[in-house]
């Protein structure tokens, strides 16, 4: 049976073009910043045990549950739709894109809290296909950061044993430079298994189910699949969460209160949090109402 393949997670590894492309990139910034390679090395190295170390502070401070829930009521999955990047940057900094980069370290930073309250799974909403009709230079500023959080997402999921799955829907849209830090982040990260992170790039809800609609009418033409045979679980296990549960939670900030073609197969049943905060402005105690509320105030009947 044929299977749709779309998520970079399920590549073995960044093509030979997007690797030459990455070290030149590398050897491009060395030379912007009037830095050797060795030096760049030096200072790597430096940051790198820092980071080691802040890691080991971190986890002892976390530790211990905060939410008080049992880890039994904990959501599972929790997905987060992570809106008002652009309206933080315009309140706080007068220039939008750099409310991006605040919002990349928030989820770095939430992905921590989801594994010290017992969380299994992340996805997050980074860029819809429809985000591409944005102002070419807000798109190339978001490209830049997508380079460089790409990065630093890697060393901090090495570090904190999480798996990263990059979630795509139209992926030839996305700029070699980009890719090739993808392809790295998911192939570093593939081992690990402590925590899951799927960010959603790039990604469309209703053209993933277009997509799985494309791949079972490609299995039924070729034989390989009886019509009759079509249900719920053969459309279930070609979209790109087919790995994990639906999310039990989804989480919008910015006081937007609608789906924005998010996951929309996969939300049928999800408790959903609306939450006035833009995300960098998030803390972890918007999280742990969120888990409390969820488990002590939410009725999940599934219909019945």
């Amino acid at each position: 049976m044929s299977n749709f393949k779309s998520s970079y997670s399920e590549r073995k590894g960044p093509n030979i073009l997007s690797r030459i492309y990455y070290r030149l990139s590398l050897r491009t910034i060395f030379a912007a910043l009037n830095l050797h390679p060795c030096h760049q090395a030096f200072s790597t190295m430096n940051s790198l045990q820092e980071r080691e170390e802040q890691t080991r502070n971190d986890m002892q401070r976390i530790d211990h549950r905060q939410s008080g829930v049992d880890l039994g009521d904990v959501p599972r999955h929790i997905a987060v739709i992570m809106d008002g990047n652009r309206r933080y940057g315009e309140s706080k900094y007068g220039h939008a894109t750099r409310g991006h980069w605040d919002g990349s370290k928030t989820l770095i930073e939430f992905s921590k809290w989801c594994i010290s309250e017992g969380v299994q799974v992340l996805t997050v909403y980074a860029f819809s296909t429809e985000n591409w009709d944005r102002d070419p230079h807000e798109i190339s500023a978001l490209m830049s950061i997508f380079c460089k959080y790409c990065d630093e997402l890697r060393l901090e999921a090495i570090q904190w044993g999480i798996r990263i799955r990059v979630l795509v829907t139209e992926s030839e849209r996305i700029p070699i430079d980009v890719r090739a830090g993808l392809d790295r982040m998911v192939l570093e990260t593939c081992q690990s298994d402590k925590f899951s992170m799927n960010i959603c790039l790039s990604y469309g809800g209703r053209g993933e189910i277009a997509n799985a609609c494309k791949s079972i009418a490609e299995d039924v033409r070729s034989g390989e699949l009886d019509v009759d045979a079509v249900n719920e679980g053969e459309v279930q296990k070609r979209l790109l969460t087919r790995h994990c549960c639906d999310p039990d939670v989804v989480i919008r900030t910015s006081g937007e209160e609608r789906l924005s073609n998010f996951l929309l197969w996969q939300v049928a049943y999800s408790e959903f949090f609306f939450l006035k905060k833009n995300w960098p402005e998030l803390q972890k105690d918007d999280l742990l109402e969120v888990i409390r509320t969820f488990a002590r105030g939410r009725k999940r009947r599934y219909g019945r």
